[in-house]
């Protein structure tokens, strides 16, 4: 559930007035459950700033009063300048990079292969040939790709006809999404089938638009960017 549907939730409901009591986040937790039920909340933990909790939902959270009262999405420490709100929301949304199923993967291998990421990407998604030209330039890593079909029946055709490739796939794939060749391509009921598995897996991870990408740390990355952030993000651990 998207934040601003959260806040309309939480802004509708009815307030207790009573002050609450006891351990500070088990009582407070209780308190929104109860008071919010039709939100998911699972954890309340302390921040660095004092009366101010941390109330997780899902893969996303706000930040509470004691109270149980005001909400906010946001909190950075003007002082070091750090979001805190945007690390955290980082750790909760972390993918565990093993449980992606590799085999049905376009496997792209630049030196060593050592490192390792995962897109998810549309073949007829303008970033997604933008990102694709960055990786390239990648030194020693595997590279995962996800192709699938968002942006209409053309793209789900494409991934249907990419995923169904027995020998090849990144050397096809790469003179698409790079090159902009159009080669023959043909779908198999094995392509079509890896097709809506990786549409799957990227509603799962809460992802909306591609590229989409999954670091071996777990981290995520949104859409596109330039070879130095893809860099700076694969090192982060």
């Amino acid at each position: 559930m998207k934040i601003k549907s959260i806040i309309a939730t939480l802004a509708a409901a009815t307030l207790s007035q009573l002050a609450f009591a006891g351990p500070a986040s088990d009582a407070l937790l209780e308190k929104l459950k109860k008071t919010y039920p039709n939100i998911a909340f699972t954890q309340v933990n302390e921040t660095p700033a004092p009366g101010v909790y941390e109330a997780v939902f899902g893969k996303d959270m706000l930040y509470v009063d004691a109270t149980g009262t005001y909400f906010f999405p946001t909190m950075v420490n003007m002082v070091t300048r750090q979001n805190i709100s945007e690390e955290r929301r980082a750790e909760l949304n972390k993918i565990d990079f093993s449980e992606l199923p590799l085999k049905t993967a376009v496997k792209t291998v630049h030196g060593n292969g050592k490192r390792k990421i995962a897109v998810f990407a549309d073949p007829n998604c303008g970033y997604c040939k933008k990102l694709e030209a960055n990786l390239a330039n990648l030194k020693d890593v595997t590279i995962y790709t996800y192709p699938l079909g968002i942006l209409g029946a053309d793209s789900v055709n494409k991934a249907n006809a990419i995923n169904s490739l027995t020998s090849d796939k990144a050397k096809v794939w790469e003179a698409m999404m790079v090159d902009g060749a159009k080669p023959v391509l043909n779908s198999t009921k094995e392509g079509i089938e890896a097709t809506g598995k990786h549409l799957e897996l990227f509603k799962k991870y809460g992802f909306n638009g591609t590229p989409a990408v999954v670091f071996e740390s777990g981290h995520t990355l949104k859409g596109y960017a330039e070879t130095g952030r893809i860099e700076e993000l694969m090192a982060k651990k």
